[in-house]
């Protein structure tokens, strides 16, 4: 196990740490176990006093560099504090890539944040990405 996301190793179950700390982005990360050994599954949650809108794309690609949509997007918004999704064993790929939105002004989204990691060597794991301040 390892505390590399690109690592061939695997994310250490309980991993916990900060993916972004700064004023506007205060974003909590942890690994857990997934319900299911073979998939990788994503949560993303809203502190309560959150209500403005999120959001946590999925991409994977057969070569570094080449991220394709694997139409995955979870969002939180409003009374929405918590979304979940998974990717199954043949959409993994060891080049998979999150991307974390907020909304922005006049309601354009706001890029927040790019994560790499290895997918196919993090199967039975759950990433959990909590907003925490906005």
């Amino acid at each position: 196990m390892s505390d590399d996301p690109l690592g061939d190793e695997g994310l250490d179950i309980g991993l916990d740490t900060m993916a972004r700390d700064e004023p506007g982005a205060r974003i909590h990360f942890e690994v857990r176990q997934a319900d299911d050994p073979q998939n990788v599954e994503f949560r993303l949650e809203v502190a309560d006093r959150i209500t403005w809108w999120k959001s946590l794309d999925i991409y994977m690609a057969l070569t570094p560099g080449t991220f394709i949509p694997i139409g995955r997007r979870i969002e939180t918004k409003d009374a929405v504090k918590a979304a979940e999704a998974f990717v199954q064993p043949f959409e993994l790929t060891k080049f998979g890539r999150v991307s974390l939105w907020k909304g922005g002004f006049l309601g354009f989204g706001a890029w927040v944040l790019d994560w790499h990691y290895n997918a196919w060597a993090n199967r039975g794991r759950k990433f959990v990405f909590r907003w925490e301040e906005d």
